[in-house]
């Protein structure tokens, strides 16, 4: 797996302002630049912010203005971004909860599949997973609660995702909710030999906290405050899968995703 510095971003966006949020999105964007990261991950519904009830005022297109700018920033920066936003389907339809990230020209767009019960009354779901190219590195979009769903993240596997995305947009404290990852997002990272980051939303005093997990399960990179905040990770190295496919495997390298296909 190819070498790629990250960059976590948890940020508190204005419900509906959606030009003012992407302003603040391309700030983070070019610090992350700076500090040489060649992706950056914000949470999920970070363009538009989250807000179910409200899901159909504060929706666009991914085809608008704030996304507009904030590709052509990350095609001026020369690096990927990862945002989210309630998108319009542009008809008299509800909306979706969109993730997109952009490279090189490239709009990967996921919408969440399973949307959570108190979200099924705003959103409707989305039924693709797609993963996307960065600097050589295979990454995906499993958006908050779906980080529970192991099949999604098999299906992003079956892939070749090398590096699964968890953008959240949580009311849980940032302590509150890496102690609540931590039951969930090892096992989605060592159970694909991927690579795991999450980043959470920041919402009126509440929410936050960022973390990434190496493909054993072990954390490498948090951070748990209430302020806006950008975490840098580096990650690569040999995956479990690599040694896998050389024949090479140890009890301490086992790529748990080659051999569940022979169940």
């Amino acid at each position: 797996m190819n070498d790629l510095r990250i960059a976590l971003v948890q940020i508190c966006p204005e419900t509906g302002n959606a030009g003012k949020n992407a302003e603040k999105i391309i700030g983070y964007m070019e610090k992350a630049a700076k500090e040489g990261a060649g992706l950056v991950l914000f949470p999920e519904c970070s363009l538009t912010g989250y807000a179910p009830e409200k899901a159909e005022e504060i929706c666009i297109s991914n085809g608008s203005a704030p996304v507009a700018a904030i590709e052509k920033k990350a095609g001026d920066l020369g690096i990927a971004v990862c945002f989210g936003y309630a998108e319009s389907t542009g008809e008299d339809a509800k909306p979706f909860i969109t993730q997109e990230l952009y490279f090189e020209g490239k709009k990967t767009i996921y919408r969440k599949t399973c949307v959570a019960p108190r979200e099924e009354p705003f959103f409707l779901p989305g039924n693709s997973y797609e993963t996307a190219d960065v600097r050589g590195v295979t990454a995906a979009m499993q958006i908050c609660w779906e980080s529970h769903m192991p099949k999604i993240s098999s299906i992003y596997r079956s892939k070749g995702a090398q590096l699964l995305l968890f953008p959240y947009a949580s009311g849980m404290s940032g302590d509150k909710c890496i102690e609540n990852w931590s039951i969930h997002l090892p096992a989605r990272a060592s159970d694909n030999g991927c690579f795991a980051a999450a980043c959470n939303l920041l919402s009126n005093g509440k929410g936050g906290g960022s973390a990434v997990w190496d493909p054993k399960g072990k954390l490498i990179a948090r951070y748990s405050g209430f302020d806006e905040e950008m975490t840098v990770c580096d990650i690569g190295g040999e995956l479990p899968r690599e040694k896998y496919e050389r024949g090479e495997e140890t009890m301490h390298t086992l790529s748990y995703f080659d051999h569940s296909k022979e169940i």
